[in-house]
C-alpha cells in the first residue's frame, strides 16, 4: 500500500510523505478569547505532561519532546470535555464545580493551527478516527504536525464529547502567544450564568450533596483540556 500505514488498533498514521504535503491551516486572529477549565488550586496554563513525565493527552508528545495545553474556542467546551468524559452522567456534584475555574485566555497574536477536522482530514491523509480513537495515534500525529516545515502552533480539532464545538491542542512554542484574562470559579459570580447555560444545554442538575469528584490522572494534569480535551 503506498504512502500509507495501517495500525491494528484502527487509525491511520501519518502517510509516508507528511512531511512534504500541503498542511491546511485554520488561523485564530490575535485578540481572541479561548477557555479552558482548571482547578483553582492549579495555575490555568499548564504545557503537558512536564518533564519526565509519561503522555496523557490525547496530542501529547510521544516521548516528551514538547509540551501541549488544551484550550477550546467556546465555554461549553471546555466543560465537555472536562465534566462529560464519562457518558450517560445526569448530575454533577456543586462542591466539584466550585473548586474549578473557567479560564479566559486572551490570544496576543494570530495563531496557525493544523485542521484536523472536515477537508483538512483528507488532505493530510487522516480520517476522523484520528480525534478519538486510539491515543498512540493521535500522538504520532502530533509529532508529525509539530515536526512539520510549516511549524504550525498547534492543533485545531472537533471535542469528542461535544463535536459541535472545537478544542484546540497548543504546543508550546506559542506559549508566549497567550496570555490569562481573567478565572474564577464555575459558580462565582459573573460565570455562574454561563454555567447554568451549559448545565442546561446537557441536561444536567447540579447536586449539592455530591462530594468532590476524584481527578484523573496525575495531580499536575487535573483540570487540563486532556480532562478537556483529549478524548
Amino acid at each position: 500500500m503506498s504512502g500509507r500505514r495501517d495500525i491494528p488498533r484502527g487509525g491511520r498514521l501519518p502517510p509516508d510523505d507528511f512531511a512534504t504535503r500541503w498542511l491546511p491551516v485554520h488561523h485564530v486572529e490575535g485578540g481572541t478569547v479561548l477557555y479552558r477549565i482548571h482547578r483553582l488550586d492549579l495555575g490555568p496554563i499548564f504545557f503537558g505532561p512536564g518533564a519526565g513525565n509519561p503522555p496523557l493527552g490525547r496530542w501529547d508528545a510521544p516521548s516528551g519532546e514538547f509540551g501541549v495545553c488544551y484550550l477550546a474556542l467556546e465555554p461549553y467546551v471546555a466543560f465537555a470535555e472536562t465534566f462529560l468524559r464519562v457518558p450517560g452522567i445526569l448530575s454533577l456534584g456543586e462542591e466539584d464545580l466550585r473548586r474549578r475555574g473557567l479560564a479566559q485566555v486572551r490570544v496576543m497574536r494570530t495563531l496557525e493551527l493544523a485542521e484536523l477536522h472536515g477537508a483538512g482530514l483528507a488532505r493530510v491523509g487522516a480520517t476522523a478516527a484520528v480525534c478519538s480513537g486510539p491515543h498512540d495515534v493521535s500522538r504520532t500525529w502530533a509529532a508529525a504536525i509539530h515536526a512539520h516545515r510549516r511549524r504550525v502552533d498547534g492543533i485545531l480539532y472537533r471535542a469528542r464529547h461535544d463535536d459541535d464545538g472545537f478544542a484546540i491542542a497548543l504546543f508550546d512554542r506559542a506559549a508566549e502567544s497567550v496570555r490569562i484574562e481573567r478565572s474564577g470559579s464555575l459558580l462565582d459570580e459573573g460565570i455562574a450564568e454561563t454555567t447554568g447555560a451549559i448545565l442546561d444545554r446537557y441536561g444536567l442538575a447540579l447536586d449539592s450533596a455530591q462530594g468532590l469528584a476524584e481527578p484523573r490522572g496525575r495531580r499536575a494534569r487535573a483540570g487540563t483540556v486532556e480532562q478537556h480535551s483529549g478524548i
